[in-house]
């Protein structure tokens, strides 16, 4: 036993309303932006945010189940508090902010809001007042050896989707972190080879004439292999784009640099920017699941320490961003 329940309905309540949560944000996006769209961070039909708040709630406030006022009030602190320290934990995992309500009034640090919560006390009531006896019912009328079965088989099925969808999270985020660098990277070596011009520009002309049909072709290798990379080469172009934005970044704060040089890194840079364009829309286009799913599933995340927004992380990789 524990808080007043037994491990089997711990475990049938966990699955119950982590599915029960996936369907509400399904049928909330459903309605706000027309689209039906898998909602949750896994790939299944669950949202582990849910079933983690909904048994807190039981362990806290079942003793006070007659109080609507205090299950109020619980319902406002203690989802708000599992979902700030989920957002904390996947921002901390990922460098990514899944979802962000910075444009919402008495937000803390974009995780929770004041709105929000008070939906959460208000669904709490609703859930442990109305939906909850019900579902108890069926979980204690069910046989408990069939129970433990089909629970045995659904958190194997569980545990292999949390596997899968944290590799395809890492991998985005290393994604999105290598735009933002390669973005930074061209920044820089643009106003590093501003305060060379003045004094190189005859010398720098003259180099960028001799190079200009290597730096063509080194761009037309990138955006050929762009169109038919493995997920395993896709991991190692990432890997190669960081690396090269931040060689860029080394040579832009290296005033000794020549233009040459820098104008090679750049034109580089831009050709993985276009390799990473062109796989960001792919994503972004299909698959149901991996990185593509979760782009279409969040499509408010915020990358990296500046919170950069998706869109403005597409406006960085376009070489457009007006900030």
């Amino acid at each position: 036993m524990l808080f007043g329940f037994t491990f089997y309905q711990i475990a049938a309540y966990f699955l119950i309303y982590s599915c029960l949560g996936w369907c509400v944000e399904v049928a909330w996006a459903a309605v706000r932006r027309g689209v039906l769209v898998n909602r949750g961070f896994l790939n299944g039909p669950v949202c582990p945010i849910y079933g983690f708040g909904m048994l807190a709630l039981l362990f806290a406030l079942t003793p006070i189940a007659d109080n609507s006022l205090l299950l109020f009030a619980g319902g406002v602190v203690i989802p708000s508090a599992i979902e700030l320290a989920g957002g904390w934990l996947l921002y901390r995992l990922y460098h990514t902010r899944w979802w962000d309500y910075t444009d919402r009034p008495f937000n803390l640090g974009g995780y929770i809001c004041l709105e929000y919560s008070l939906y959460w006390g208000l669904g709490s009531v609703f859930i442990l007042k109305l939906v909850h006896p019900t579902f108890a019912a069926l979980v204690d009328a069910a046989p408990a050896a069939a129970g433990w079965a089909v629970m045995a088989a659904l958190y194997l099925v569980y545990a292999a989707d949390v596997a899968v969808t944290a590799v395809a999270a890492a991998g985005l985020a290393e994604e999105l972190d290598a735009i933002e660098r390669i973005a930074d990277g061209i920044h820089a070596v643009s106003d590093a080879m501003t305060g060379l011009i003045g004094s190189t520009a005859m010398d720098a002309d003259q180099k960028l004439d001799e190079s200009r049909l290597q730096l063509k072709l080194a761009g037309a290798e990138l955006r050929t292999a762009g169109e038919k990379l493995s997920a395993r080469e896709l991991r190692q172009a990432v890997r190669e784009a960081r690396a090269k934005a931040d060689e860029a970044m080394d040579a832009a704060r290296d005033r000794a640099a020549d233009s040459l040089r820098l104008a090679r890194l750049r034109a580089e840079l831009e050709a993985r920017s276009g390799l990473l364009r062109r796989q960001l829309q792919a994503q972004g286009r299909g698959g149901l699941f991996g990185a593509g799913r979760l782009l279409r599933a969040f499509p408010r995340l915020r990358h990296g320490r500046r919170g950069l927004s998706l869109e403005h992380l597409r406006r960085l990789l376009w070489g457009d961003d007006t900030d």
